[in-house]
C-alpha cells in the first residue's frame, strides 16, 4: 500500500469520524431541544388542567371551558407530534374528547357565590388573571389567532370583574348585618353598577335583578328611619330652643 493512499484513508477515517461526531451532537441537539418543547408543553397542560378544575362553574361560560378543552387537546397533538409513545398525552387526549361531549351548566346567574371571604375570591381572581395572560402568551407565540385571543381574553376580563362584584357582595352583606344600611346601600349600588357594565349578552339578568330589589328595600329602610328620626329632632330642638329662653329670663332677672 502506498504512502500516499494510507495518507488519504486516514484523511477518509477522520472525515468520517468527524461526521458521525457531527451527527451523533446534533441527534442530541435535536433530542434535548424535543424534550424541551415537550416539557414546556405539558407545564402548558398542566396550568390549563389547573384553571379547568379551580375556577368554579359561576366563573365559566361553555364557551369558555369549550376553548380550553380544545386548548388541552391542541397541546396534546404537539407532544404526540413530537412523541407518538407518549403515554400521558395520549390518555389525556382521550379524557378530553369524553369532557368535551359532556353537557355544560354554566352558573354565572347564581345569587350566591362560590366563597365566604375576600381572600379566597382573590385566589379565583388570580386564577383567572393567569388565564387571561395563558392566552395572551399563546396569541404573542403564533400558536393562537389574534381574533380567538381577544375573544376568550376579554371573556376571561369580565370573569375578573364578576368574582370583584361578588367580593364587593361580602362587605356589602356584612354592613347589612351590622344594620349599617347606609354603608350597605352604597355598597350594593356599587355592585350593581358594575354588574350593569359588564353585563352586554344579559348573561346577569338575575343578579341584577335581586340586588336592585335589594337596593330598594335599603333606601326605603333609610327613609323610614329618616322620617322617624325628624320628630324627635324637632322636640329636641324646640326643648333646646325652650331651655334657651329660660337661661336669658334667668340671666335677665340676675341683672335686674
Amino acid at each position: 500500500m502506498s504512502p500516499a493512499t494510507i495518507v488519504t484513508l486516514i484523511i477518509v477515517g477522520i472525515v468520517v469520524m468527524v461526521g458521525a461526531a457531527f451527527v451523533a451532537q446534533s441527534m442530541e441537539n435535536a433530542r434535548k431541544a424535543r424534550a424541551l418543547k415537550i416539557k414546556v408543553i405539558n407545564e402548558r397542560i398542566r396550568r390549563i388542567s389547573s384553571m379547568l378544575s379551580d375556577i368554579p362553574h359561576n366563573y365559566m361560560t361553555a364557551d369558555l371551558r369549550q376553548f380550553m378543552l380544545t386548548l388541552l387537546k391542541r397541546n396534546c397533538h404537539e407532544i404526540l407530534e413530537l412523541d407518538p409513545r407518549h403515554s400521558s398525552a395520549g390518555a389525556l387526549s382521550k379524557k378530553i374528547d369524553e369532557l368535551q361531549k359532556q353537557e355544560f351548566k354554566s352558573a354565572l346567574d347564581t345569587l350566591k357565590p362560590p366563597f365566604s371571604d375576600p381572600i379566597s375570591g382573590q385566589g379565583l381572581r388570580a386564577r383567572i388573571k393567569d388565564l387571561v395572560n395563558t392566552i395572551v402568551a399563546m396569541s404573542k407565540e403564533g400558536s393562537l389567532d389574534k381574533a380567538a385571543a381577544v375573544k376568550y381574553s376579554n371573556q376571561g376580563k369580565m370573569m375578573f370583574e364578576l368574582i370583584s362584584v361578588d367580593i364587593a357582595l361580602i362587605s356589602a352583606r356584612n354592613a347589612e348585618q351590622n344594620k349599617k344600611t347606609k354603608v350597605a346601600a352604597v355598597h350594593y349600588s356599587n355592585c350593581l353598577k358594575k354588574l350593569k357594565r359588564i353585563n352586554t349578552k344579559n348573561l346577569f339578568n338575575k343578579r341584577i335583578q335581586h340586588l336592585t330589589n335589594k337596593l330598594k328595600q335599603l333606601k326605603q329602610q333609610i327613609a323610614e328611619a329618616e322620617a322617624a328620626a325628624k320628630p324627635q329632632t324637632s322636640e329636641q330642638d324646640e326643648w333646646s330652643k325652650f331651655e334657651e329662653q329660660q337661661n336669658d329670663w334667668k340671666i335677665k332677672q340676675d341683672y335686674e
